[in-house]
């Protein structure tokens, strides 16, 4: 007879464990389509050698075996099917790894045996489970049979008493920024806030309070408030202790949110898990949520129940064991309402550990901010249209991860049960939310990176040899590639694209090239380079780490970004200024900018530290500092392309981020992109801080805007701002302004072509 595979009894319950659990345990006949198994004779004499038979069929999860070998009365009252899922359930509860037994004694009544005997079930979870003074009613039918009922599986279960498993998990550890401070919080307040918009003074100006409090979007907001009268009690967030207690006043004031008595009180409290800043970094740290019901069966399996709450994203969901523990676990046999009739094995568990990340708590709030008021700002512009964006820091000396901003975000308090928030509208919302505030828009998407991408192409041209170090071109509003090959027939500069249209850079070196993103120069260095060797391009662009992930861990899925090898001239014309088969993540572009800011060093990217405390039980190092490659660049290619992100920032006229960084009272060096897409086009722009002796460096893009000195550029000038204590530049004015479409080249060249006529 074939033996039951081991994993048969995971199978079995694969519907809600209540459900199963009723089903398993109903005594009494089954169902008319369940018909008793045939009627087998035992020929043995001897009730010990049915025991034996009946044990070893048991270790082997033979059931349909041991269910020959029980008496004929058994098999009425437990058809085949009742009684191998009896045992299915029991095997997945103990976690059945093999049996061993130990005979006794064996008496006789007339026509009965009863014998006295001991098991020992071994279990991964708990050990060896002694199972003692047992006894086995055996009947004479015409060789000895098995009585059976379920107390021969463990003693004392019955119809009404089950095997249970209950697992006590201690107060979950915290997750700490790299100076100590908490991300993640156990047991901390949590302040849901209400609202009435008939007491507010201005709606509007609530609005304005609460994109900054909430770091949602003023449009967002607004589509909560019209869905209630004037005089309806709605919630309109939860944030943390640390953001209540920093804009109390203000949603006093400008909100007429404020505690009292009563139940229209406006600010409520449960103490739960806590993000700090209201989930500054949620897209780093993750969430908590019940166990998804298709995932039950292996968080059981791990000594979860359906009612435990798991991390669910991040660095909650990647560390969740450790960040729990194991849990102290009890096997028992229980009656209903959960009285305990017998204590049978435990288990000890593990203390949780606390996970230690590199993220700057400080920057990392003033960048999720920066980001989230330069969308509400430019709300009546290109905010309304962006489909999202995201920024990354990174220490340009060692890799850490310093802060990651995926915009839109989500408040990471939505899934915990303890929530006030009306979970299936909330969830309905951002799931029908377009921008996918789930996803990681710093990691797990990747996009055409437009004209940052010219570092790459500066950085190849330059080590090659292909153009000299201060060697002029010409850079005007057209470029003829006839002569190369270029089936494009003509193509042009960023410049002719503007309203109206800019004076061309002139007479340019490589580094000034770089600095005015001339785009007829480096459509010359996208052909040089074919012709020289068609993979030299994508070749330096793979050395600087596009087209592979990062490799960083803990923060789920990365997009490993697109540098497919150009299959002839135009497409390697088109990857040049990357507008061709040219994709990356906001990540890969961060760590590239560090390795051009470091001289050559490509950094291996982490966010975890370690676990546990220095010197306590348990600590360990998870990341420290290690270099990917040493480049071994060429130091004058290194020198020209950082001079060339110096003058984007500090060069006016010539530089295209210089309007926006040339009244700052700090130096950094950076790249302008705007990336042409099927809609409005990808805001780009990346930088390393300070000029000297860089120390981070930073990459942003925000879909579907506009040009990134526009757009991303002041982000970065509001972050470092904030974060070195300089007076604030303000948002551009014209973003309060109605939207103005960027040209394609396409729409520039049929304008042109139309004032001629």
């Amino acid at each position: 007879m074939r033996a039951i595979p081991k994993f048969l009894p995971l199978l079995l319950c694969l519907l809600p464990f209540a459900a199963c659990e009723s089903a398993l345990l109903r005594e009494g006949p089954a169902p008319a389509a369940d018909t008793p198994a045939p009627v087998v004779r035992s020929t043995s004499d001897d009730p010990a050698e049915v025991l034996q038979a009946f044990v070893l069929a048991w270790n082997s999860e033979d059931f349909e075996v041991m269910y020959e070998l029980i008496a004929d009365r058994s098999r009425e009252l437990y058809p085949q099917r009742s009684f191998i899922d009896k045992y299915t359930l029991a095997h997945s509860v103990i976690r059945f790894d093999g049996v061993e037994h130990s005979l006794l004694d064996v008496g006789y009544q007339g026509t009965t045996a009863i014998i006295d005997y001991e098991v020992v079930i071994d279990s991964p979870t708990f050990g060896r489970v002694a199972d003692e003074r047992r006894v086995m009613r055996m009947v004479d039918e015409g060789g000895w049979k098995i009585a059976w009922s379920p107390t021969d599986i463990i003693r004392g279960m019955s119809s009404r008493a089950r095997l249970t498993e209950r697992a006590d998990f201690p107060p979950r550890a915290n997750i700490y920024a790299a100076d100590g401070s908490t991300l993640a919080e156990e047991d901390g307040l949590v302040y849901s806030l209400w609202a009435i918009q008939a007491d507010m003074r201005s709606i509007d100006v609530c609005l304005d309070t609460l994109a900054l409090v909430t770091r949602q979007s003023i449009l967002t907001l607004r589509r909560l408030f019209v869905q209630y009268l004037d005089e309806t009690f709605f919630q309109v967030a939860e944030i943390d202790s640390d953001q209540y207690e920093r804009y109390q006043q203000l949603l006093a004031t400008d909100c007429a949110i404020f505690p009292s008595d009563g139940i229209f009180n406006k600010v409520r409290s449960y103490r739960s898990r806590s993000y700090y800043g209201h989930g500054i970094a949620t897209h780093v740290v993750g969430y908590m949520g019940s166990v998804p019901a298709d995932e039950l069966e292996r968080w059981e399996a791990l000594g979860y129940s359906g009612v435990d709450l798991i991390g669910r994203a991040g660095i909650e969901l990647t560390y969740e064991q450790v960040l729990a523990g194991k849990p102290q676990r009890y096997l028992r046999i229980v009656e209903g309402g959960n009285t305990v009739i017998r204590e049978l094995a435990g288990a000890v568990g593990e203390a949780p550990r606390s996970v230690s990340l590199t993220i700057n708590r400080e920057l990392q709030g003033i960048m999720a901010q920066a980001m989230a008021d330069a969308v509400s700002y430019a709300t009546p512009n290109w905010g309304v249209l962006s489909g999202g964006g995201a920024l990354v820091a990174l220490d340009v000396n060692s890799g850490e991860l310093l802060a990651m901003v995926s915009y839109p975000g989500f408040d990471p308090h939505t899934f915990n049960p303890a929530t006030e928030y009306n979970v299936l509208d909330t969830v309905t919302r951002l799931n029908s939310d377009v921008r996918n505030p789930f996803a990681n828009k710093a990691l797990a998407e990747q996009y055409t990176p437009g004209s940052v991408y010219k570092i790459v192409t500066a950085l190849a041209a330059a080590s090659e040899g292909l153009w000299d170090r201060e060697r002029q071109f010409y850079c005007g509003h057209f470029w003829d590639g006839s002569r190369y090959g270029d089936s494009q027939a003509v193509r042009t500069d960023w410049r002719l694209l503007e309203s109206p249209p800019r004076e061309p850079a002139g007479i340019v070196t490589m580094a000034q090239a770089l600095a005015a993103s001339c785009n007829p120069f480096f459509y010359e260095m996208g052909a040089l380079m074919y012709q020289a060797s068609p993979d030299m391009q994508i070749g330096y662009a793979r050395l600087l780490g596009l087209g592979a992930q990062t490799g960083i861990r803990g923060l789920g899925i990365e997009a490993a970004g697109d540098v497919a090898p150009p299959s002839e001239i135009t497409a390697a014309i088109n990857n040049a200024i990357g507008q061709g088969n040219v994709a990356v993540s906001v990540l890969q572009m961060a760590q590239l900018t560090a390795t051009i800011a470091n001289g050559g060093a490509l950094w291996q990217p982490y966010v975890v530290s370690h676990i546990g405390d220095e010197g306590e039980p348990g600590y360990q190092l998870e990341n420290e500092p290690a270099v990917v490659g040493e480049l071994e660049l060429d130091a004058e290619a290194i020198a020209i392309v950082q001079n060339g992100m110096c003058q984007v920032t500090t060069v006016r006229d010539l530089g295209t981020a210089s309007f926006v960084f040339e009244d700052a009272d700090y130096t950094l060096c950076g790249k302008t992109g705007t990336a042409e897409t099927a809609a409005n086009p990808h805001a780009w722009f990346v930088a390393y801080w300070p000029r000297e002796e860089p120390q981070i460096a930073f990459a942003g893009v925000m879909t579907h805007s506009r040009e990134g000195s526009e757009v991303v550029a002041p982000m970065i000038r509001r972050t470092l701002d904030d974060y070195l204590g300089e007076p604030r530049k303000a948002f551009p004015e014209w973003w309060q302004e109605p939207y103005i479409p960027v040209k394609t080249q396409a729409q520039a060249l049929a304008d042109l072509a139309a004032s001629e006529n």
